[in-house]
């Protein structure tokens, strides 16, 4: 009798046998046909041939993101997978096949191995799934297996429905933003104003209603989902007659005669002309676009001054800021006639320099007085 061991040991190589007869497989067992003695060691050896094993769904690596025209690494994984060389991998976008891989190095184990394709993504893919996809394949058994992954990446490129959007004083306006991402990005939207940023939406479009002034500028439209985030800006134009526009002058207060002065001329909007002129002058002028005009007079004079007109003009109206410069005349010192110091005395004249000029008139006086008393006693009447 063999014993318990041997009845046991029969009885599951007969199972083993059903089974994988059942699926078709194929069991050797080495020696073939075995006799030995009771109580002596047996060995023997199983060996399992064209037994796929393919456990678990291919594994493609997390890509930050995927941007039309620019060239990105995509990795797969397959794990434990037998046998190997059957593998096929077929990269997707969308339906459509990409790229097919087909190794052909056999292995006699269970194997796992990372395929690596060099992709650059077209503007017509942006929504469309990326997918790692892997047959295993075994005529032998009339097997076939196929397991599919879809990569996870990051937002990558961000359209906005209008590039240059503008809308009038008053009117109604929608804009809309997408991204390109896996999980499907959320999109936001905010604009830049004083103090922190604000969020303006929560979907994919941003809509202005009854524009006003305050409602221009720059908005920004983000997307993020569990890979990252990306962001796009652009710039809202309002359109409508301008703001009136501010004047000033470098000086406070009036100028005087041979100062240098500015006169500036600016507006808080890029989209108007912009003219700085004299009153019945030539006006001096700024770029399109230029939100500031400067006109420097050096060595300013009386004749100078005058009214001064901002002008800001667009396809929508005008509007002024006046400016009326006065210049103050420079006073200038009046010179003073010589006195007839040679008439003086020796006497007076050291004097002269440390007194008044009032001091010196007098003496002058009681000088001439004495000079005229003296002569009168010259006189001789007949």
């Amino acid at each position: 009798m063999c014993g318990v061991k041997c009845i046991t040991f029969a009885l599951w190589i007969n199972i083993h046998s059903v089974i994988t007869e059942t699926n078709g497989f194929k069991v050797h067992l080495t020696p073939l046909k075995s006799v030995n003695h009771v109580g002596a060691d047996l060995e023997l050896t199983c060996r399992v041939n064209a037994c796929p094993a393919f456990p678990q769904d291919p594994v493609l690596a997390k890509i930050k993101s995927l941007i039309a025209n620019q060239t990105q690494t995509l990795n797969c994984t397959v794990h434990n997978v037998y046998p190997l060389e059957r593998i096929v991998i077929e990269w997707l976008r969308g339906n459509e096949t990409l790229y097919v891989d087909e190794p052909q190095i056999p292995y006699d184990s269970v194997q796992s191995h990372s395929y690596v394709y060099n992709y650059t993504p077209s503007v017509s893919d942006l929504g469309k799934n990326l997918s790692c996809k892997a047959t295993l394949k075994n005529p032998e058994i009339g097997l076939e297996k196929t397991r599919i992954s879809n990569a996870e990446y990051g937002p990558g490129t961000i359209t906005i429905s209008s590039k240059n959007p503008s809308v009038k004083l008053g009117g109604h306006l929608e804009i809309t933003c997408h991204a390109d991402g896996n999980p499907k990005p959320t999109i936001f939207w905010w604009k830049n104003e004083t103090g922190p940023a604000q969020n303006k939406s929560q979907n994919e479009k941003l809509i202005i209603n009854n524009a006003s002034w305050s409602q221009a500028g720059w908005y920004h439209c983000g997307a993020n989902n569990t890979v990252g985030s990306k962001h796009m800006s652009v710039k809202v134009i309002v359109l409508g007659p301008p703001n009136i526009p501010k004047i000033q002058l470098s000086h406070t207060g009036d100028p005087k005669e041979g100062e240098n002065i500015t006169i500036l001329c600016s507006s808080d909007d890029e989209s108007v002309d912009l003219t700085l002129y004299r009153q019945s002058q030539n006006a001096a002028s700024g770029a399109l676009n230029e939100t500031v005009v400067l006109l420097n007079i050096p060595s300013v004079q009386i004749t100078d001054g005058g009214i001064y007109i901002c002008e800001a003009k667009n396809d929508f109206g005008t509007e002024r800021s006046t400016i009326n410069i006065t210049v103050e005349a420079q006073l200038k010192e009046e010179k003073k006639p010589d006195l007839p110091i040679a008439i003086l005395p020796a006497a007076i004249l050291p004097a002269a320099g440390s007194v008044s000029l009032l001091t010196i008139a007098g003496l002058l006086i009681r000088y001439c007085r004495k000079k005229a008393t003296s002569n009168s006693g010259d006189i001789t009447l007949s």
